[in-house]
């Protein structure tokens, strides 16, 4: 098969990177060289986006981070993470492009792959309150203390994608319910349809966010 496209995929950090182990697990596309790089944290972002732009060899370079529901606060990561693209980008319809964003935060998919979204939509970003949700489905998790994207709880969530108790085809189907306008509801992201995208090798969805991105 021949590749078509060189993507980059800029993550915010270790509960990112544990969504595309799943994805990658479960087969991207084989027209798509998906290229995953942990950005360790949101302060991180900016300079690597930078940095890949400028080297050529990506078609497309997105960055995948959480909005918190701090749209509001000028100082939240989210908001320090859009204006460090806009630096680069000179323009916000361009960040949007390359933003693929969750709110309240990724772990909204993990669950979509659990149940549907009536079930597990999360309405706050209080650790107690969705510690509670998350260990309806992982038990070992938020039994005694709560969820905090530890490595070893992380663990077990990819574990038990990797091993099928939950499949990653449920949490793409799910997904659909999700609203894509994240800045708008709580939940929402505009990151379900490339994951739908990479894994059916939905060219087109690709090329036309490779021609917005290029856009001038």
């Amino acid at each position: 098969v021949k590749i078509m496209y060189n993507i980059l995929l800029i993550l915010e950090g270790n509960e990112e990177q544990t969504l595309f182990n799943i994805a990658e697990h479960d087969g991207f596309c084989d027209k798509f060289n998906v290229v995953l790089k942990n950005a360790e944290g949101y302060g991180n972002i900016q300079y690597l986006y930078q940095y890949y732009i400028s080297e050529q060899y990506y078609d497309l370079v997105l960055c995948v981070y959480d909005v918190d529901n701090r749209m509001e606060e000028k100082d939240s990561p989210y908001n320090q993470t859009r204006a460090g693209l806009y630096e680069t980008l000179q323009d916000d319809l361009k960040v949007d492009y390359v933003s693929l964003c969750t709110n309240p935060n990724i772990i909204q998919f993990f669950l979509l792959g659990a149940d549907k979204l009536e079930s597990v939509e999360l309405k706050s970003t209080s650790k107690n309150i969705n510690s509670k949700i998350i260990h309806k489905y992982w038990e070992k998790i938020g039994r005694t203390k709560e969820y905090d994207a530890k490595e070893w709880q992380l663990k077990i969530i990819e574990e038990s994608y990797i091993y099928n108790d939950y499949k990653y085809s449920t949490l793409l189907e799910n997904s659909k319910e999700l609203p894509i306008d994240y800045k708008n509801n709580l939940p929402g992201s505009n990151l379900g349809p490339l994951l739908i995208a990479l894994k059916i090798g939905d060219e087109d969805f690709i090329k036309d966010l490779i021609d917005k991105q290029n856009s001038k």
